[in-house]
């Protein structure tokens, strides 16, 4: 076929890779956003609640749709996958655990500060 229909179809994935990830990822992502969860400089609990809603339901669609979906090139499943982003991600589920355990037990930065 010729090294010019590869590149050109090879192109062609890469684009449709773009669109995937914008589409399907960058979306998911920004239900974790900061940006207009604070009112009045409190973190908004509706706010926060339909952030989290959205994002089990988005995910969850997600997960329904593309867990039947074949790709059986090892490299671009690894690139389709969430892996691609977890440059952006700062906590891993464990982490998040272990700060929620963490809560009210007051932390020696704000006991300090609560004694003065």
């Amino acid at each position: 076929m010729g090294d010019t229909w590869c590149r050109k179809r090879s192109s062609d994935l890469r684009q449709y890779h773009k669109a995937y990830t914008r589409e399907t990822w960058t979306k998911l992502l920004q239900c974790l956003n900061q940006d207009g969860l604070q009112v009045n400089g409190k973190v908004s609990k509706a706010v926060l609640k339909e952030r989290f809603k959205t994002f089990t339901t988005m995910f969850d669609e997600i997960h329904r749709t593309r867990s039947t979906w074949v790709v059986s090139d090892e490299q671009l499943q690894s690139e389709l996958g969430f892996r691609q982003i977890e440059k952006y991600i700062k906590y891993q589920p464990e982490d998040i655990e272990n700060l929620i355990d963490e809560l009210f037990d007051g932390n020696p930065a704000s006991m300090a500060r609560r004694r003065t």
